[in-house]
């Protein structure tokens, strides 16, 4: 049996500031032995865990299709612009971290862990103290390095092939915000009930990672830390400038919630212009797929060829295309819509 999980939690905080030390755990760590791989996935599944990288994928079933799997990697390269809640959690809350990885990686059989981060000298330094077992690895501050595919590449060499999932290669690449939640739950008794994210206003120079509880209306996060927030003159980006939304006021907090990024509309405002066919967005693809010619085809419905598609799912949304568009054309808006091609 894992830990039983609560029905109540009348410790938890309306707000947390993510540095701040939560009360003392309940116990320290799980003994590995009552780790599962038969009974984990409905663990997780109990606990309501989806990826909280972003994905919100159900990590039952990840964690099924990676059993047998050598090594479980813990992505906290985080790469989106102006985010560092996954650094944040490892710095912070490494005893959750931890009890969630040795869990997955009990439960997938895996023999290695590696803690993939940023290439900061003094966060590594940090890490090795407290991470010993684990292997470090250092991924450039360079957004999208820490696409599932790009991790991949650089700890095995090559690009993983088109269709190929990391756990056909022997890798389970598991967030570190998601770990924290496992940890969390095999420790504490509680299960998802709280979001660690990003919360930043750059025009005001407010910028802090927090802790919220799921279904908390945005409004209500805004005005706990007194945000001036104007919808004539505001927007919300949810969970990232690339791969983010917009959200509304009354939009609530998520398990995929990464950030709130509060930004100035006039800033935003670009006229779109033609495509001057200069190749920018294919070169700056981190696929090497072609963006412009994916967007053409959409357009003009052209969906059908099986290259068009083989392009369209390895394509993961990043939206480099779009940010480095000279004449400004959204891109991405109409790949999100080739995606429902597939």
């Amino acid at each position: 049996m894992l830990r039983h999980i609560k029905t109540n939690w009348p410790d938890l905080l309306h707000f947390q500031p993510l540095e701040t030390p939560f009360p003392a755990p309940e116990r320290i760590f799980p003994g590995l032995e009552e780790i599962d791989p038969e009974t984990f996935p409905a663990f997780l599944d109990e606990i309501g865990l989806v990826g909280m990288g972003g994905s919100g994928f159900p990590a039952s079933e990840k964690i099924r299709a990676s059993i047998g799997a050598h090594t479980l990697v813990i992505n906290g390269v985080e790469c989106e612009p102006g985010i560092t809640v996954d650094q944040t959690i490892l710095l912070h809350h490494p005893l959750w971290v931890q009890a969630g990885a040795n869990a997955c990686a009990k439960a997938i059989g895996a023999t290695q862990v590696v803690l993939a981060v940023k290439n900061n000298p003094d966060h590594i330094s940090r890490f090795r103290v407290l991470y010993p077992e684990y292997d470090i690895a250092p991924f450039p501050d360079r957004y999208p390095a820490g696409a599932e595919k790009l991790i991949l590449k650089k700890l095995t060499g090559k690009m993983p092939p088109p269709g190929v999932r990391p756990y056909q290669m022997g890798y389970l690449v598991q967030n570190a915000v998601s770990l924290r939640a496992i940890g969390r739950a095999i420790v504490d008794g509680i299960p998802v009930v709280e979001r660690p994210l990003t919360l930043t206003m750059p025009s005001t120079g407010f910028y802090k990672n927090i802790i919220a509880p799921l279904g908390l209306p945005i409004r209500d996060v805004l005005e706990a830390f007194n945000l001036p927030f104007d919808p004539e003159a505001h927007l919300i980006s949810a969970s990232g400038l690339m791969m983010g939304n917009e959200v509304g006021l009354d939009d609530c907090i998520e398990k995929t919630t990464l950030s709130l990024i509060i930004l100035e509309r006039s800033k935003l405002e670009e006229k779109e212009r033609g495509c001057i066919r200069c190749g920018t967005c294919n070169t700056a693809c981190p696929l090497g797929l072609h963006p412009y010619a994916l967007v053409e085809r959409i357009k003009k419905g052209r969906t059908k060829s099986p290259a068009f598609k083989a392009q369209m799912t390895e394509c993961f949304l990043c939206g480099v295309c779009s940010a480095v568009c000279p004449s400004h054309i959204p891109l991405i808006r109409t790949l999100e819509e080739g995606k429902q091609c597939l």
